[in-house]
C-alpha cells in the first residue's frame, strides 16, 4: 500500500482553528489553502466502535492536536482565532420525516450546546458553522425556533451573526446541495448598518456575493 501524502498546514498562518466535527478533514483543507492551522480537531462517532473518519482524518493531517473522544468530554481546547464545525445534521436532516426530527433535543442536535460551552470558554474571534438547510424549519411543532436559539445564545456571547442559505449549483459546482452557513464574529457593541452590512460588507456577503436583479429577464 502506498504511503499516504499528509496534507500540510501553512507556515505563517493569518490564525488558528478549532475543528469540531471534523469529519475527515473537508473545512481544513479548505482552511489550509486560506492560509490558517488547524491546532485542534475532533472527531468521534458513537454508533461504531471503528472510527473511520477519524481514522482518515489522521492519516491525512497526523494525530497531532487530534481528538477521537465524545465532544462532550473535551474539557478544554487551545487558545484559537477561529473556530468551525459542520455539526451533526441528523436531527435537522431531509432522511426524516419533519415530525420526527428532534432538533436541538435529539441525540445529535444536542451536541449544539457543546459548541456553545467552547465559545464561552474560549470566545474565538470568529465562528464558522454549518448544517442542512432544514435547520431553519425545526422543530416541527414551532418552525425557526432552534435556529433562533442558536442565533441568540451567539448574540448573547458577544457575537455580530450573519448566516445564508447557499446552494452550491449557484456557484458552480456540479450538484445541487444546499446548506446554511453561519458566520459569527465576536465584536463590541456599536451602531451598524444593518442592510449594508448583510448585502455587501459581511464576510458571507463579500464571499458569496448576490445580484438584486436578473439581466435580460
Amino acid at each position: 500500500m502506498p504511503k499516504i501524502k499528509k496534507i500540510k498546514d501553512p507556515t505563517n498562518p493569518v490564525g488558528t482553528v478549532a475543528e469540531l466535527f471534523a469529519g475527515v478533514g473537508g473545512f481544513r483543507i479548505g482552511l489550509a489553502n486560506a492560509g490558517w492551522k488547524t491546532v485542534f480537531s475532533n472527531q468521534w462517532e458513537p454508533s461504531t466502535k471503528i472510527q473511520h473518519a477519524s481514522d482518515v482524518y489522521v492519516a491525512n493531517f497526523g494525530p497531532e492536536g487530534h481528538s477521537n473522544e465524545d465532544i462532550a468530554n473535551v474539557k478544554d481546547i487551545p487558545s484559537i482565532d477561529l473556530l468551525v464545525g459542520g455539526f451533526p445534521c441528523q436531527d435537522y436532516s431531509v432522511a426524516k420525516s419533519l415530525n420526527s426530527s428532534k432538533g436541538l433535543e435529539g441525540k445529535k442536535g444536542v451536541l449544539w450546546w457543546e459548541i456553545l460551552r467552547l465559545v464561552q470558554k474560549k470566545k474565538p474571534k470568529l465562528i464558522f458553522l454549518e448544517n442542512v438547510d432544514r435547520l431553519l424549519k425545526s422543530p416541527s411543532s414551532q418552525r425557526g425556533r432552534d435556529f433562533a436559539v442558536m442565533l441568540k445564545t451567539l448574540g448573547d456571547e458577544g457575537y455580530l451573526i450573519e448566516w445564508r442559505v447557499v446552494s452550491a449549483a449557484d456557484y458552480g459546482f456540479p450538484q445541487r446541495r444546499i446548506r446554511v452557513f453561519i458566520v459569527a464574529k465576536r465584536t463590541r457593541s456599536k451602531p451598524i448598518n444593518f442592510e449594508t452590512f448583510l448585502t455587501k460588507e459581511g464576510i458571507l456577503a463579500r464571499s458569496l456575493p448576490v445580484s438584486s436583479s436578473f439581466e435580460g429577464q
